[in-house]
């Protein structure tokens, strides 16, 4: 039996088989460690492949898809200021579009389909030099110039995001002198500056200034984006100033948004630049990689329930978390394929350093496994630029934060790989946005469980693969592959073959939907703080069950009548699903 979970635009789905697999992901990981290959990760210097191989940059690079040939492209500021693109060809080589110069210095960049035509936008945004958006023409090959209208910002990181989930993508920029910028998108490709959106004005009063690295993710595995912003202020040095304490908006679903970052853990009183989000540890929700600057970088696990815990101290590399020193960006993939999410961060004065993932929340370092021009890394991004299935990386000494390195290029990373076999998705949507971002994919096979989301805009100032990579290490098969649209929708693909890019449409291949509107039961109060009644019509009613989002069973009820209240003040605040019988109600828990 499949039970499919509508709450509002967002579809949850589980059968039968994975509920009863939820409570084992975690075993199973563990018990699969044995089985995946740690071979040695290392990278050779293909920089001869690219047509500008003397290019320096600033922080703001990308590696996406530009021209939609499911090739990822890399996208990169020639002396921080003048925009090229290297468009990746099915031989491995590359081919230059020189877009010239008037871009201004940029410290931001984001990619996505704006206008839905089918080819990639950008973004770009830095000191007071206006925001500008380059517009793909019709046949993907050369741009317009827009200059957006609203206030004249100093742009940090950058996201296309659909914020209130009306099916287009919208812009959200940080702001490092003041309150951050959300643009609405018109469903034409026009970006208007609107509050309306999102305030992300700080809690603890202030002038909302020292917003550097921002990432929309689901981190409590209710259906909707919410967004960390991680918070710096040159100069400020009150750990409880609010131009310094990161932000965590969590959305309850009718796109309002709270900070609640301190209730959930993720306050770490200290100057941070960039985080990111991903499961490294395999148990379905999100963990968290805050890069700090005048403290360690700190590792976070999800607890489940919408609050975090520190666990950098059990990862096994706090030292080489202190020997990368002034962090500026958190890269988190799998490079080895090991089915576990890696490490990478960049730096201003320390060691940049790729942390591999053991399987058991512990970190190796990767020793030496490339050979820099430079120091050390500042700037990065990442995606498969040779489409051999594992994650390359193109690189960038800038020196002062944005200023071009006077002695290094940019290199290019090709990753060696090794046995492992892996699974790449290309989404393309069709009632939600055209790059699918925001969706939530799901793989299963006999390790368990991994999850990924789709991003435009991470970390610090980069935007890395729109494509979703997944390392399954030795294994030859996969169960299935779930993706959770923002529309709603949701598409299971039943044992995809490996070792390549599956193309997934939106609506292809949907699953039916489970009708909250009908039953023979009521709830109520819905929403509710501390209990809820189950009024039922049946004379015999063998039991009444709560479900999470994620289809777990967290609590059974045997009725005693025809109404019942049920006491869910220990339970935490999101989105629930009640059963009677094979009839299913959402319930929220505030």
């Amino acid at each position: 039996m499949k039970l499919l979970f509508l709450q509002d635009h967002r579809l949850f789905h589980k059968t039968k088989t994975s509920i009863m697999k939820t409570n084992l992901y975690l075993l199973a990981g563990i018990l699969m460690i044995s089985a995946f290959a740690k071979a040695q990760l290392t990278f050779s210097d293909a920089t001869d492949l690219l047509v500008n191989n003397n290019l320096r940059s600033g922080v703001a690079m990308a590696v996406t898809d530009v021209n939609n040939d499911g090739l990822d492209d890399i996208i990169r500021l020639d002396g921080a200021q003048n925009l090229e693109i290297e468009y990746q060809q099915e031989d491995g080589s590359f081919t230059l579009a020189a877009l010239g110069t008037g871009i201004g210095g940029p410290w931001g960049m984001t990619i996505a389909d704006v206008d839905d035509n089918g080819f990639n936008d950008i973004i770009l945004g830095g000191s007071y030099d206006d925001l500008k958006l380059l517009k793909a023409d019709a046949s993907g090959t050369s741009f317009t110039v827009e200059t957006l209208d609203g206030p004249n910002i100093f742009l940090q990181n950058a996201n296309f995001v659909d914020i209130n989930n009306d099916g287009n993508i919208d812009f959200f920029g940080c702001h490092d002198d003041g309150l951050s910028n959300p643009y609405k998108n018109d469903g034409s490709g026009n970006l208007t500056y609107d509050l309306g959106l999102i305030d992300t004005s700080s809690t603890v009063a202030s002038d909302n200034s020292g917003n550097y690295g921002s990432i929309w993710m689901d981190y409590d595995n209710d259906g909707d984006l919410d967004l960390y912003i991680s918070k710096c202020r040159q100069g400020v040095d009150d750990p409880m100033d609010g131009r310094r304490l990161n932000l965590l908006f969590q959305n309850d679903g009718n796109n309002n948004f709270t900070d609640v970052a301190e209730s959930a853990g993720l306050l770490p009183m200290t100057q941070t630049w960039s985080t990111n989000f991903e499961d490294i540890d395999n148990d379905g929700d999100l963990d968290a990689v805050i890069v700090n600057h005048f403290s360690n970088h700190q590792i976070y696990a999800n607890n489940g329930d919408g609050t975090f815990t520190d666990i950098t101290a059990q990862t096994g590399v706090e030292t080489a978390l202190q020997e990368i020193g002034f962090g500026i960006q958190v890269m988190m993939e799998d490079f080895d394929n090991n089915g576990f999410i890696d490490i990478y961060m960049t730096t201003t004065d320390g060691d940049d350093k790729i942390l591999l993932n053991n399987g058991d929340i512990t970190f190796t370092e990767a020793v030496n496994p490339f050979t820099r021009n430079g120091d050390h890394v500042q700037s990065a991004a990442v995606g498969d630029l040779n489409n051999d299935g594992f994650i390359d990386i193109i690189a960038g000494y800038a020196s002062g934060f944005n200023n071009p390195s006077d002695s290094a290029n940019d290199q290019l990373f090709l990753n060696n790989g090794n046995e492992n076999n892996w699974i790449k998705l290309d989404l393309k949507g069709d009632e939600s946005n055209s790059n699918g971002i925001g969706a939530r994919i799901e793989l299963y096979g006999d390790w368990g469980l991994q999850i990924r989301e789709v991003r435009a805009g991470e970390s610090y100032g980069t935007q890395n693969s729109l494509q979703t990579h997944f390392g399954i290490a030795t294994a030859t098969a996969i169960e299935k592959v779930i993706v959770r649209w923002p529309s709603g929708i949701v598409d299971e693909i039943l044992e995809p073959s490996i070792n390549r890019t599956l193309t997934v449409l939106e609506g292809e291949n949907e699953l039916s939907l489970v009708d909250f509107n009908t039953g023979d039961f009521l709830i109520y109060p819905n929403p509710t703080k501390g209990s809820f009644t189950v009024e039922h019509t049946r004379d015999k009613l063998e039991e009444i069950t709560i479900y999470d989002v994620n289809g777990r069973k967290l609590e059974v009820f045997k009725p005693a009548a025809l109404k019942n209240n049920i006491d869910v003040a220990h339970l935490s605040s999101g989105v629930y699903f009640v059963s009677a019988g094979n009839t299913y109600k959402r319930l929220v828990k505030q």
